[in-house]
């Protein structure tokens, strides 16, 4: 074998397999998705741009008011800023099934991505942030199946409808379970007072007022228990679509979820209030001087911890969550992993 073959072989095994695109069985030039590693004809690729950036346009006018919606003290959807960075771990954990899926447009993601978009373009002209959410995921699914296909659309099917978590699209449930959630809430919270030795008057005309001997509080809105029961949910769900549990855990899950969150909201209610008589017996107490220099603004201690609490309740939630799914893994009928 003569000097040049030799280096024309040495050179052809030195060569790294990424110097050149991936080929599919047909030789079609293929363009991998970074992390994910999804492969696709590089002939897709304009129209991935085209759905992102229709998708984007229109949905543009009210995912700008997302993140105001997420940090509204008084709102439902603080935990929103999370439900994006769920989606995507989910859509991780499940890289190496995206990798050998199928890829080939499928034809019924075109009416499905031209319904979303058309409702996306309705709901901006009537300014409806209700059915822009729903517009949104519907054509975000849309979108996948036609570019991607079938098989890569049902693996990410549920990260994207968990995004509804994260958008203002369930006012109408908010406005019929308020009211309601706020007088337990309220119940609740009054009878762990009482257990630990408080006592508690509750308005027969205004049920969701309290009154303390020498603090007052009343249960708010934001405070019945459906944003917590709504973060919790989310959580829920959250880790259905990472852990590896039998139908009857996943609905175990979902079944303790509400009740959790209500305990806990009254637990939260019911620290307001003890915090919030500490603080009218003795002011100069040093716990409560630290709260109070947390947020100088106002002198109300039982308001700033309820201002601060909310989050730390959120993060509560999530951490018994994991323990709960740990301890129901270590369990017998799990499923196979998803």
């Amino acid at each position: 074998m003569s000097e040049q073959e030799l280096k024309t072989i040495k050179s052809t095994e030195e060569t790294p397999e990424s110097a050149t695109p991936a080929p599919d069985a047909e030789g079609e030039e293929m363009w991998v998705a970074p992390i994910l590693g999804i492969q696709v004809e590089r002939r897709a690729l304009p129209w991935i741009l085209l759905a992102l950036v229709s998708c984007t346009v229109l949905g543009f006018s009210f995912l700008k008011d997302l993140p105001a919606i997420w940090f509204d003290e008084e709102g439902y959807y603080s935990h929103g800023l999370l439900v994006p960075f769920m989606s995507l771990a989910v859509l991780y954990m499940r890289r190496e099934k995206l990798k050998k899926a199928k890829k080939e447009p499928a034809a019924i993601g075109i009416p499905i991505l031209a319904v979303g978009l058309l409702l996306l373009l309705a709901g901006r002209l009537i300014d409806n942030l209700s059915i822009q959410a729903f517009a949104f995921i519907l054509a975000l699914i849309g979108a996948t199946y036609y570019v991607f296909g079938k098989e890569v659309g049902k693996l990410a099917l549920a990260p994207i409808l968990f995004l509804i978590f994260m958008m203002p699209a369930l006012g109408w449930i908010i406005d019929a379970t308020t009211n309601p959630l706020q007088i337990v809430s309220t119940k609740i919270a009054t009878k762990m007072l009482n257990i630990v030795g408080y006592e508690t008057y509750i308005n027969p005309i205004d049920p969701t007022f309290v009154d303390m001997n020498l603090y007052s509080f009343q249960v708010g809105g934001p405070c019945s228990g459906f944003k917590l029961s709504l973060a919790l949910t989310a959580f829920t769900i959250f880790f259905i679509m990472i852990s590896n549990l039998s139908w009857g855990k996943n609905l175990f899950l979902l079944a303790i979820s509400i009740p959790l969150a209500l305990f806990l909201n009254g637990l939260r209610i019911m620290m307001i209030g003890v915090i919030g008589e500490y603080g009218a017996a003795a002011p100069d107490a040093p716990l409560i001087r630290w709260i109070r220099s947390l947020d100088k603004t106002q002198s109300d201690v039982g308001m700033i911890f309820h201002d601060y609490s909310g989050y730390l309740v959120l993060f509560l939630c999530f951490i018994i969550l994991h323990y709960i799914v740990k301890a129901l893994e270590r369990g017998v009928g799990n499923d196979e992993p998803s």
